[in-house]
């Protein structure tokens, strides 16, 4: 009977009809696949700047130093979407990562290795490697120091007072490297010209004996910064000048000021170059 049904007509028309389904499906499975994939064989390349590199270590224990976060990535492969997606920071399936799990203290240069690569894509990484330094975590408490340049102050300008709103910041490095910290400064920045009192927030670094920025992390890592400062003075005279016109019926106009002085402020060389002021009275309709 059975022998019957698979000779018979019906048997083959279902056949049929079962393999036309089973290559429909494959067709669609296949373009689904080479969707995005250039078909005339072009490689297409990317390149990423700035990927952040992932440290795998105890961070509990170790205090890591002297590396660069980021590095370079160069990928390349067949399908342009692949490509698209890996440029894109929020569609990205790729990391950089560096593992010190099995390390001790100590300086070493070690691979940078990139995780959870698509398939068809390869990449190389500019540098391969990154030098750290792997240090016993400690922590230690330390003044906080405001600082600002002389050259920062105008000629003839000097600093009243320097103040902070956090005296003592908490700091964590390395055993060896807190030992360098000369001081945690609260710098003004470079930027600022002291021909005024400044107030506003700045970045605390940890410094060495010679000003050399080392590393560490400061807990809390800005600090509000007032710099008073004393202005350069100068007394000068009043010199009372007419303008408009006089009324027929007057001959004359006598002036005078309540201030025969007043006092300016400025830079040395503007000062000196000031012998006095000038106040203008208009004399037009006085009767």
């Amino acid at each position: 009977m059975a022998n019957k049904f698979f000779n018979s007509k019906t048997f083959y028309i279902l056949a049929s009809v079962f393999f036309a389904i089973v290559l429909f499906f494959n067709a669609n499975a296949t373009s689904i696949r080479n969707q995005g994939t250039n078909q005339s064989g072009e490689v297409y390349t990317a390149t990423i700047n700035n990927v952040p590199v992932e440290l795998k270590y105890n961070s509990n224990k170790y205090f890591v130093s002297g590396y660069n976060s980021t590095a370079t990535v160069h990928l390349s492969g067949y399908n342009r979407l692949s490509i698209t997606n890996e440029e894109n920071s929020d569609t990205r399936n790729f990391f950089l990562s560096v593992d010190l799990t099995k390390l001790k203290t100590g300086k070493f240069d070690v691979p940078i290795r990139i995780e959870q690569l698509p398939g068809g894509v390869t990449a190389t990484i500019e540098p391969k490697t990154m030098n750290i330094t792997l240090e016993d975590k400690v922590k230690k408490e330390f003044e906080v120091t405001p600082k600002a340049d002389s050259t920062q102050l105008p000629e003839g300008f000097t600093i009243d007072s320097l103040s902070v709103s956090d005296e003592k910041v908490k700091v964590t490095a390395g055993e060896e490297s807190i030992k360098k910290i000369q001081a945690i400064e609260a710098a003004l920045p470079n930027d600022v010209n002291l021909n005024e009192n400044y107030s506003g927030t700045v970045t605390l670094h940890a410094v060495d004996s010679t000003g050399k920025i080392l590393p560490a992390q400061i807990e809390p890592s800005t600090t509000h910064l007032k710099v008073v400062v004393n202005k350069l003075t100068k007394d000068v005279p009043v010199k009372v000048t007419q303008k408009g016109t006089l009324d027929k019926t007057l001959s004359s106009i006598k002036t005078k000021v309540s201030d025969k002085t007043v006092t300016l402020s400025g830079e040395k060389s503007a000062l000196e170059a000031i012998k006095e002021v000038e106040a203008s009275v208009d004399i037009s309709g006085v009767v």
